[in-house]
């Protein structure tokens, strides 16, 4: 029982002051409508000048965590290849390798060359200039050639994406036009196909 007696008077004291600490909280908002007096106004050139420090160090920031991405991924250290280093800037290649392999393409009917039938089919296609500066297309399947045309050297690219291209655009009066691309000329030539 001497217990409660002691537990009462501190829930009545603890209550009052809690209350009186609210309520002398409230009493400032009173001066709500003057809180703004007294603050400086800004000027558009000293905002600028903070937003601009502000995105220095942003830019700076972020050059630091690009630099300590690339310290985790190459692992700090120099490559095992000149010019690889994560520093150092990439440079442009200056030389692109010679068309020696040819390109790809699909001849979906049976071409004449000089009146000899060439198969459906894929066909690697390698463009070649002689010594007279004629071009000739050449079409081989696997090792062995199939045909050789005559082609002849345009500056039109005929709107490729690419540099090196070759494609087959149907004509009419049952002929195709083969137009090829690659670094060192643009060709285009005119061929029959055997109606099925």
């Amino acid at each position: 029982m001497k217990q409660n007696i002691l537990i009462i008077p501190a829930i009545i004291i603890a209550i009052s002051v809690h209350y009186s600490v609210q309520a002398a909280e409230w009493d400032d908002f009173g001066n709500i409508d003057r809180m703004w007096d007294g603050q400086e106004s800004i000027t558009n050139k000293e905002f600028e000048e903070v937003m601009d420090a502000l995105q220095s160090n942003q830019k700076k920031k972020e050059t630091k965590q690009r630099k300590k991405l690339i310290k985790k991924i190459s692992g700090g250290g120099t490559s095992l290849h000149g010019g690889l280093e994560p520093d150092s800037d990439i440079e442009e290649v200056s030389e692109l390798k010679a068309e020696t392999e040819g390109q790809l393409l699909n001849i979906p009917v049976n071409l004449l060359i000089d009146g000899v039938p060439i198969e459906k089919g894929y066909y690697n296609v390698i463009g070649k200039k002689d010594e007279n500066g004629k071009i000739y297309l050449y079409f081989y399947q696997s090792e062995f050639l199939k045909g050789k045309v005559l082609a002849f050297e345009t500056t039109d690219d005929f709107n490729q994406e690419t540099l090196d291209f070759v494609k087959l655009i149907p004509q009419p009066d049952s002929k195709v036009k083969i137009i090829f691309g690659s670094l060192g000329f643009n060709a285009y030539a005119f061929l029959p196909y055997k109606p099925e």
